[in-house]
């Protein structure tokens, strides 16, 4: 018998789909990252390509892990260190500052609507 695990690519497309659907329903979500000791509680705003040809979560973190960052604050996660997303029983408010045509995000994937 042979046991398939998921690809990378598949574990990634499903992690984007899961975090698609918390932006566009604004909820809250728990992400845990490999090598970090714990989750973080972050609302996700988007997921896109930077300059430097990153993929990248885009996402203000309200608690949790933060190495020597300070909370609450933006955070750009890689993609790619993700391995769960959970999403939580809350909502969010986009933060009127928040700039998807900042010149740092390349690319989007995908974004939170923002009221113009």
């Amino acid at each position: 018998m042979i046991t398939l695990m998921p690809s990378v690519v598949d574990k990634t497309e499903i992690l984007t789909k899961v975090l698609f659907e918390a932006a566009k329903r604004q909820k809250v979500c728990r992400l845990e990252l490999s090598n970090e000791p714990d989750a973080r509680i972050v609302h996700p705003y988007g997921v896109c390509q930077t300059g430097k040809r990153k993929i990248m979560i885009i996402c203000w973190q309200e608690s949790g892990f933060s190495g020597a960052s300070k909370i609450p604050g933006y955070r750009n996660l890689a993609l790619m260190k993700c391995t769960t997303v959970e999403l939580l029983d809350r909502h969010f408010l986009i933060r009127g500052d928040f700039d998807p045509l900042d010149s740092f995000y390349l690319d989007w994937v995908f974004h939170v609507e923002v009221a113009t």
